[in-house]
């Protein structure tokens, strides 16, 4: 697939003016970040927050401010990712802990395992495995990495050429569609008819047009959190069961060893007093005197 990376000239002459100096990305919401910027590619921009790189898909930066009374970052100059355009760079970040979009409902974190054509795999803390369509990806940036921290098994998920392949895939699963906000749905995945995704739930039958679906996942929402906090509880459970019965099996033997311990008190009190055992008893009857 060859992927569109043309983009106006009054653009990039717009944006290489202002390369360098403290702008603001979004006048406000969620995304709205401050730093200098770093670099600019042919569909994406970098811009450096701190000492962090946050990568800005450009089609969907809605405003950019330049901040005047500044002219470089406070920070040091932080290494950006270089790539031809926004889909490379996602590509560069594989198996990488990053941070999808800087927040709303379709935020995410987690660890990039694979991308296909126009989508990425994630996967996440609360909902496990996410695969997130790339178009509707407003920013990305990596994690620092920590050193100590040892390689997982990896985890297992479906792969395909592009979107369309995975929701295949997906057919007859329930899945959750999109992450957050009024369009945020669950259901078992029909099929694909008429150029619609269908999802059945309960009694109703919901229609919704690819353009729209920022992600998808295998699952409830939220399942892999919970069925963690089961494993948690379960064994917390056992932990507890356990420990109980240790309680009980060490009571059990402190009651014994106390019982033996009475009887051989006993018996120990017994053969010292032994000589005091009384052999036989004499009734004495006294006479009385005669008057």
């Amino acid at each position: 697939m060859k992927r569109n990376t043309n983009r106006h000239r009054s653009d990039d002459n717009f944006l290489h003016a202002m390369e360098g100096k403290v702008i603001t990305v979004y006048r406000g919401g969620p995304e709205s970040k401050t730093g200098r910027l770093a670099d600019i590619q042919s569909d994406y921009i970098a811009l450096q927050v701190d000492n962090k790189i946050v990568y800005y898909q450009w089609k969907h930066v809605k405003s950019v401010t330049e901040n005047t009374s500044e002219t470089v970052s406070p920070a040091e100059s932080a290494e950006c990712e270089k790539a031809d355009d926004f889909q490379e760079l996602i590509e560069r970040m594989a198996n990488r802990t990053v941070q999808l979009n800087q927040g709303g409902p379709e935020s995410k974190k987690g660890k990039l395992h694979e991308t296909g054509d126009d989508f990425l795999v994630l996967e996440t803390e609360d909902d496990g495995i996410v695969y997130f369509n790339i178009d509707h990806v407003k920013s990305i940036s990596a994690e620092q990495e920590d050193e100590d921290e040892q390689e997982d098994e990896r985890t297992e998920f479906e792969m395909a050429d592009d979107f369309h392949g995975i929701f295949k895939r997906l057919i007859h699963k329930w899945v959750s569609i999109n992450r957050g906000g009024p369009e945020a749905v669950e259901g078992i995945l029909v099929d694909n008819s008429d150029g619609h995704y269908t999802l059945v739930k309960d009694k109703e039958v919901l229609r919704i047009h690819p353009l729209h679906i920022k992600s998808i996942s295998a699952g409830a929402k939220g399942a892999a959190k919970k069925e963690e906090n089961k494993d948690e509880n379960q064994g917390e459970k056992e932990c507890a069961e356990e420990e109980s019965h240790e309680e009980q099996h060490t009571s059990s033997e402190k009651s014994k060893r106390s019982s033996k311990e009475d009887r051989s008190s006993k018996r120990d009190e017994d053969e010292s007093y032994s000589y005091a055992t009384v052999l036989r008893t004499i009734d004495y009857r006294w006479k009385r005197g005669r008057k």
